[in-house]
């Protein structure tokens, strides 16, 4: 990678990019994991009148957690940056799927909005140099 000032700039917007979703995962599963059982219960509860079935939600509602860590670690990290965040995009859709279908379009909208910030931090991610122990956004 070229590191000129243009280049330098992309490389510093994705790394604040990197760290704001981080630190939205990192809360979020944080959260969930200090009140599993309450956050359990009332997802399981939303989606109680919808299409989707329990056995398809339940997997998805404990795995969801681990998920939101393991996206912010990663963002952070920043090695294999590409994947981390198609992984972080596609947690999002399928969170916006979910506020779709529970008739929550408030929740969705706002989704799909970090859905793009994802999509953008994809296409900055390749002039980021900011891995754990990388040479970081010089010029």
């Amino acid at each position: 990678m070229h590191i000129d000032k243009e280049n330098s700039e992309l490389c510093w917007i994705s790394l604040i990019l990197r760290i704001a979703m981080a630190s939205l995962f990192a809360v979020a599963a944080y959260g969930k994991f200090t009140g599993l059982e309450n956050y359990t219960a009332m997802i399981m509860g939303m989606f109680k009148d919808t299409f989707l079935p329990g056995w398809l939600l339940s997997p998805y509602v404990n795995l969801l957690p681990y998920a939101e860590a393991l996206a912010a670690v990663w963002l952070l990290v920043g090695v294999k940056l590409r994947e981390a965040w198609i992984f972080t995009a596609f947690v999002l859709v399928s969170l916006a799927f979910g506020m779709i279908v529970a008739k929550q379009a408030t929740g969705a909208s706002e989704n799909y909005i970090y859905v793009v910030i994802a999509c953008l931090g994809l296409y900055v991610s390749r002039y980021d140099g900011c891995a754990l122990l990388g040479k970081c956004c010089k010029k």
